[in-house]
């Protein structure tokens, strides 16, 4: 019987500067109100998150302002200016390895006046801040698009130029890299091996419950990505929110829905066994409220199964001395 589990805890959520999502690389804030598209110096942008953490910056003499290691998830940037109406946007999204350029427009006015945008549904789909190519895939795409055995590694080649043996944009398999929240688990064995069968291959598994977003840069990654020439694969684990989610899962295979092939059949062969079960459950929520967070994952399988075996067996003549049907014997 074959066992394998898989657990992933994360008791403190922390900031992974590696791989992450910058925002507003180049943003103007401009007071249109005269039509000139003024530029505004001095703004306060603030940048919140959904546990209510806090950031602030602000723009520069050109009106710019950067965030930079954001961790991927959704936010609201509130922005303040002497002379004008506090500007709110609310619900977009940061996405893992991906800059996100949100350009704001602020009208004259008080400052105890606000304006709110929902960018609800909103996309940047043309990457403008730098030459990479790639897509990326956030819960929702992950949770409802059906997968084989629940790898989420099978929904990479749903991309433009990837194919389900692990070639990425011409590249060979082995030159993929392969990374978790910024760690490298390239599994230095199998992965590698061009001959091998198993695409993307880490040394953790992951699976739809723990991941939150994974992106693939098919070609011209920037210099913060190493160690191979072919395609980046970027993955974020879930983290705690202020609520308390959780989900349990049993997937259970049997011999009953298995089939003999035409070759047993006409043996008289019986199907092989096969009793399989995969199984686990996730839990998150606040240990401190807009704190502390904590979420688990578990995943287990439990597998008993008949496998054909061909092995070379000598005949009974062969403890006699009979070497005859070698082709070197004497």
């Amino acid at each position: 019987m074959d066992e394998e589990n898989h657990i992933f805890i994360g008791l403190f959520d922390v900031t992974k500067f590696e791989h992450l999502c910058s925002i507003g690389n180049i943003v103007n804030y401009r007071n249109d109100s005269d039509g000139q598209g003024n530029i505004v110096p001095g703004a306060i942008v603030a940048l919140i998150s959904e546990q209510n953490s806090r950031r602030t910056v602000t723009t520069n003499d050109s009106g710019v302002y950067t965030f930079a290691s954001v961790q991927p998830g959704s936010y609201k940037i509130e922005v303040e200016a002497k002379g004008f109406k506090k500007s709110s946007l609310s619900s977009f999204q940061a996405l893992v390895d991906k800059a996100t350029e949100i350009n704001i427009t602020l009208e004259v006015g008080q400052v105890t006046e606000t304006v709110e945008v929902n960018t609800s549904g909103i996309e940047n789909i043309v990457n403008t801040q730098d030459a990479s190519l790639g897509n990326n895939f956030v819960a929702k795409q992950i949770e409802q698009l059906p997968l084989n055995g629940r790898n989420v590694a099978a929904l990479l080649s749903l991309q433009s130029g990837v194919t389900p043996d692990g070639s990425v944009a011409g590249g060979r398999r082995d030159q993929a890299n392969l990374t978790l929240d910024g760690v490298d688990i390239n599994d230095q064995q199998s992965g590698l091996d061009i001959t091998g069968t198993a695409a993307f291959t880490g040394v953790l598994r992951v699976n739809p419950d723990s991941v939150d977003e994974f992106r693939v840069t098919t070609s011209n990654p920037d210099a913060s990505k190493g160690r191979s020439s072919g395609a980046q694969i970027s993955l974020i684990t879930k983290g705690g929110t202020n609520e308390f989610n959780g989900a349990l899962y049993e997937y259970h295979r049997n011999t009953v829905t298995t089939a003999n092939d035409f070759f047993s059949n006409a043996a008289g062969v019986k199907r092989p066994k096969l009793i399989r079960n995969l199984f686990g459950g996730r839990l998150g929520g606040p240990i401190i409220k807009d704190r502390l967070f904590f979420f688990y994952n578990y995943e287990g399988m439990r597998e008993a199964k008949e496998t054909s075996v061909v092995q070379t067996v000598p005949l009974p003549s062969l403890g006699a001395g009979n070497l005859k049907f070698f082709d070197n014997a004497r």
